[in-house]
């Protein structure tokens, strides 16, 4: 028992392999996204750690928040 989990509560890899798809299945809607991401940028995120990537994560909230700021004052002006 790790943290109060027992590993019998979590289902059997048998179990999980039959509710998923088969290796050869491609989803239509999932291929027709595929062609408008930028994988690379994904690849280059998870070659950061968790902690760069928080920090990373971190600087975006704070760049968010001084536009929502700006935006509330611009329109408080008017």
């Amino acid at each position: 028992m790790i943290a109060g989990v027992r590993l019998n509560d979590f289902p059997k890899q048998s179990a999980i392999d039959d509710a998923l798809a088969p290796p050869d299945y491609s989803d239509p809607v999932i291929e027709a996204y595929k062609k408008d991401v930028d994988r690379t940028l994904l690849r280059e995120n998870l070659k950061l750690t968790v902690d760069e990537r928080f920090r990373k994560f971190e600087s975006f909230v704070r760049f968010a928040r001084e536009l929502h700021d700006a935006g509330q004052t611009s329109r408080s002006k008017d």
